[in-house]
């Protein structure tokens, strides 16, 4: 019988996340991945897998995490454009206070990963289709024809994720608000 794991699995996969975040998965050292556990390295790939399990499991956790965190400004009360605007503001405050340094989890996988693995670009692609969607849904009251909603949230993700590479390369807040505000003018 196996025995019951002594550690908060969610908290491990947290501290793993962020170590692919700040490094990227080429840079990211299983002695990196070790240390940030606090477990031993053989209790580590018992427990998760290899390098490649590692990663899914932060990727699928900044899902769960981060992009669900803006879902649900998505899903919370308001107006289509305040609900944009909540998504587009976190960024920018984030910016503000110096939060962006390392970018996106996503972003950086989407980049440093998915053109190479296709776990990785479907992983990608599903968190992108999540948010897309959420998006749409908060369009629905403004927009009556779901074409045009479809490629509205399109385009709105479009600019979203490329304000989080953008904060990661030191853009000033104030050009992700101006992205942000020609977003929010496309909504009827």
């Amino acid at each position: 019988m196996a025995r019951p794991r002594e550690f908060n699995e969610e908290q491990v996969i947290e501290n793993l996340m962020k170590v692919f975040w700040d490094k990227g998965y080429e840079a990211t050292t299983m002695s990196d991945l070790v240390n940030a556990s606090g477990l031993l390295k053989g209790s580590l790939y018992g427990a998760f897998g290899d390098k490649h399990a590692l990663y899914m499991a932060a990727l699928r956790h900044y899902d769960r995490t981060r992009i669900q965190a803006g879902i649900d400004m998505l899903n919370g009360e308001g107006t289509a454009r305040q609900k944009i605007a909540r998504l587009f503001d976190n960024v920018i405050e984030s910016t503000k206070r110096g939060l962006f340094a390392g970018g996106c989890l996503l972003c950086n996988a989407s980049l440093e990963m998915a053109a190479t693995d296709r776990d990785i670009k479907n992983e990608v692609k599903t968190t992108i289709r999540r948010l897309k969607v959420a998006i749409m849904e908060a369009l629905q009251p403004q927009v009556e024809n779901e074409d045009q909603a479809a490629s509205l949230a399109a385009f709105i993700v479009s600019a979203y994720f490329g304000t989080r590479v953008l904060a990661k390369g030191g853009a000033p807040a104030a050009m992700i608000g101006d992205t942000r505000d020609h977003c929010l003018q496309l909504i009827p």
